[in-house]
């Protein structure tokens, strides 16, 4: 009797052990479940790269078309030139035996709107034959001039281009110029040809004129020596026609 007792204990000890011995198991492969689950979310979590935004960078302006816009207005502020240019065609005489011809380049410089300053050397040729002795002269002139043009009405308003074109003009001329003639009125001679006798001379000349045209324009002025004398070798009247630029 003793021992069914004895026998149905450790029965009952055995399975209540081997019971809790199960549920630990499961327990602890739960647990372990857990874990790894846990761990492999760690895992994926540290392996998932992580998106890095670039710096953002501005873009280059355009500067070209301030540049260009800048230039533009630099040369619109540029002040016009005040330097003109021009040539005179005169002194042209055809009679009998005789031709002279003169050109005249100059430079001026604009003082203001309708007054100009400035330099011109005449260049004058003459030829003469003496059919009687059979003799020729011929000579060139030079004639450095400094010069001032003024046109009242430039400015003016209501009147006609002609009117605005409408000029006055002094200049003094210091010229080189070569005679047929010494001054005792005697002529040298080399051959059949005469040979001149150079001489500088002094000219103040005042004149009136009308140009057409702008900056680029013609005239035809006419002007008189009031240092005229009788031994200069020019006459006191002259003619001019000529072009010009700028002013």
């Amino acid at each position: 009797m003793f021992f069914l007792v004895g026998c149905f204990a450790l029965t009952t000890v055995s399975c209540s052990s081997s019971k809790g011995s199960y549920g630990n198991t499961k327990h602890h492969k739960s647990s372990k479940k857990k874990k790894k689950s846990s761990s492999t979310k760690s895992s994926t979590t540290k392996s998932t790269p992580t998106k890095s935004t670039p710096p953002k960078t501005s873009e280059p302006k355009d500067t070209d078309d301030n540049t260009t816009g800048t230039v533009k207005a630099a040369e619109q502020d540029k002040e016009p030139t005040r330097l003109g240019y021009g040539a005179n065609l005169g002194a042209l005489q055809f009679a009998g035996n005789q031709f002279q011809f003169g050109l005249s380049p100059n430079i001026a410089y604009k003082l203001q709107e309708n007054l100009v300053a400035g330099f011109m050397l005449k260049v004058d040729y003459y030829y003469f034959k003496d059919s009687y002795y059979d003799l020729t002269y011929s000579s060139f002139g030079l004639g450095p001039t400094v010069f001032t043009r003024w046109k009242p009405l430039w400015s003016a308003k209501d009147v006609t281009p002609f009117m605005q074109g409408l000029f006055l003009q002094a200049e003094y001329e210091h010229a080189s110029i070569s005679q047929p003639y010494d001054e005792f009125g005697n002529i040298i001679t080399n051959g059949n040809k005469i040979v001149g006798v150079r001489r500088w001379e002094d000219y103040v000349y005042v004149g009136i004129g009308a140009s057409s045209g702008y900056p680029f324009a013609s005239f035809f002025s006419i002007h008189y020596n009031i240092l005229d004398d009788i031994n200069h070798t020019r006459v006191p009247f002259n003619w001019r026609l000529g072009f010009t630029w700028n002013y």
